[in-house]
């Protein structure tokens, strides 16, 4: 008899002799000038013609060979295209197929079905800070503790990312869907070993549950679950279940997103301004400029409502653009107007993708020169979370901090960061104080971290600038702080652009310059400041150019 060995035929003694030695003899000369591989089907044809009834033995045995070459060959293709390299779970695609057969399945049979989907929390510090070789390895534990934990029927994959999806088949009531996620829950509460340390991870899961008359289809069901594990990771609530106020926020969410692109094309949206009063100065210290919508039928919709869309449907770097370029715009024309003007700083705001772009501090100092504004009166601001998930964007916030740029840490106190964090943000020269501490400057807990941010403050030598101030006590207790940099209604709520008088605002030295005004101004558009702007200012100069 033969034997295949990767891709040599081997004959056994017994089948030589069997042959004959001439006919032996044709098929070794044919072995010294081709080694049988995939390709080699000529010289088998040619030697089984030498071998008579042997050569046709030998080629049904390479027939067999490249038939089952070919079947593993095409099963191992199959297999990577629905499973995740990574983890060995369905991928995203095989998930979308898979679920569709489940949802006729549910249909067919008259049982539930539920659809969890998981995201990890705090993921993308440990990949930070542990490295991605972690982080690879955290994301096959969990894949492996999920497999362990669901029931056998049901289907588990890797969304994406740190996100994973379940698939909870042949279901009674929808109690059992619930009982799948408190034992998924109830599984994380184990700490996962990490190179040689313990590490306590934890997930968000969102709920959607099919009935058997239930018309959604896989891709429904996964972005209503993915909604419901939003709901749940705001709530710190371990779990969530997808409902019909659910239901009714998507629809206005698939709105917002649809009209929002067209707001882009339309230059719906504006710039307001809220200042910052240096009260034991009694001066204008600066503005922070904030994003609004003049909506066509909804009217001025604040950031709240449209900004979290922005950033999961990839529109924030646009938008940080419009603001950053109408906000020096803005600044550049008030330093024209006002020789009191200039000084004045000019706050706003960078979103999470703007720092993960590394043509960032070329945008910026594009943005200067288009403009004219000189770069110590731009304040950048990043809130605590943002540097935290991306510390490699520190190198991104060095080389803005190099233009002249101030740069400001938003909402601080509210976010994950440590004193071992603290130390890496040596381009940081301002913490806003967030205004729920502000609020209840009562309670102990929060007149002790105000304080205890005024110290670490004026130990490295940061500006402390305090937001939301809505009254006189409160104002007055900042001052015992330290604090005399503030923001809130007190002073103003933000107004357009249009809204503020030079004349007045910048000559002032007095915080009560900061009179109301009416917020409902509509304000000027991008366009408009920008007309503005280039007829008050140099004609010539080249407007900033898109980078990335």
């Amino acid at each position: 008899m033969s034997d295949v060995h990767g891709n040599r035929l081997l004959l056994s003694p017994g089948l030589v002799f069997a042959g004959g030695v001439a006919a032996t003899a044709a098929w070794l000369v044919a072995l010294l000038f081709f080694r049988i591989t995939d390709e080699s089907g000529l010289i088998i044809a040619g030697a089984s013609g030498a071998l008579g009834g042997l050569g046709g033995m030998i080629g049904a045995l390479w027939q067999n060979y490249t038939t089952r070459h070919t079947q593993e060959y095409i099963a191992q293709q199959e297999h990577q295209a629905k499973h995740d390299p990574l983890t060995g779970l369905f991928n995203r695609n095989a998930l979308f197929t898979e679920l569709e057969h489940s949802i006729a399945r549910a249909r067919q049979t008259d049982t539930v079905l539920g659809v969890l989907f998981l995201d990890l929390d705090r993921f993308k510090v440990i990949n930070d800070s542990m490295g991605h070789e972690a982080g690879d390895e955290l994301l096959r534990i969990v894949a492996e503790r999920l497999e362990g934990t669901v029931r056998g029927g049901d289907l588990v994959a890797r969304f994406g990312g740190d996100e994973f999806v379940v698939v909870c088949r042949d279901l009674l009531s929808e109690q059992s869907v619930l009982a799948v996620a408190k034992q998924i829950l109830k599984s994380f509460t184990e700490p996962v070993s990490l190179y040689g340390g313990a590490q306590v991870i934890s997930t968000s899961i969102g709920i959607a549950i099919a009935r058997p008359d239930d018309t959604r289809r896989s891709d429904d069901l996964v972005r209503d679950a993915d909604a419901a594990m939003y709901k749940a990771k705001k709530a710190k609530s371990g779990y969530a279940v997808f409902d019909e106020v659910q239901r009714l926020q998507v629809i206005d969410r698939l709105d917002i997103e649809r009209d929002l692109v067209q707001a882009l094309e339309m230059e719906q949206l504006v710039v307001f301004y809220q200042p910052l009063i240096d009260v034991e100065g009694k001066r204008l210290y600066g503005f922070e400029a904030l994003v609004r919508w003049n909506h066509p039928t909804r009217g001025l919709i604040g950031p709240g409502d449209f900004l979290p869309v922005a950033e999961e449907t990839g529109m924030m770097a646009r938008i940080g653009e419009l603001v950053l370029r109408e906000a020096c715009a803005q600044a550049a024309v008030w330093n024209h107007l006002s020789p009191d003007a200039q000084g004045v700083k000019m706050g706003v705001n960078i979103a999470e993708q703007q720092l993960l772009d590394g043509n960032f501090p070329y945008l910026v100092a594009d943005v200067l020169e288009w403009s004219g504004l000189p770069p110590a009166q731009l304040v950048l601001e990043i809130t605590e979370n943002v540097i935290v998930d991306h510390l490699a964007g520190l190198s991104i916030l060095r080389d803005i901090r190099d233009l002249g740029v101030t740069l400001a840490i938003d909402d601080f106190g509210t976010g994950q960061s440590s004193l071992s964090y603290i130390k890496q943000f040596d381009m940081v020269s301002t913490l806003k104080v967030d205004k729920t501490f502000v609020d209840d400057m009562g309670s102990g807990v929060n007149r002790a971290i105000i304080e205890a941010v005024v110290a670490m403050a004026r130990a490295l030598d940061l500006q402390v600038v305090a937001e939301g101030v809505e009254s006189e006590h409160q104002v007055k207790e900042l001052l015992d702080f330290g604090v005399h940099i503030m923001q809130g209604y007190l002073f103003n709520r933000p107004v357009a652009g249009d809204a503020i008088d030079p004349t007045s605002w910048f000559i002032s030295r007095d915080h009560s310059i900061a009179a109301p005004i009416d917020p409902g101004a509509p304000g000027l558009s991008s366009t408009q400041v920008s007309r503005a702007f280039t007829g008050t200012l140099d004609h010539t100069r080249a407007r900033p150019k898109r980078l990335g």
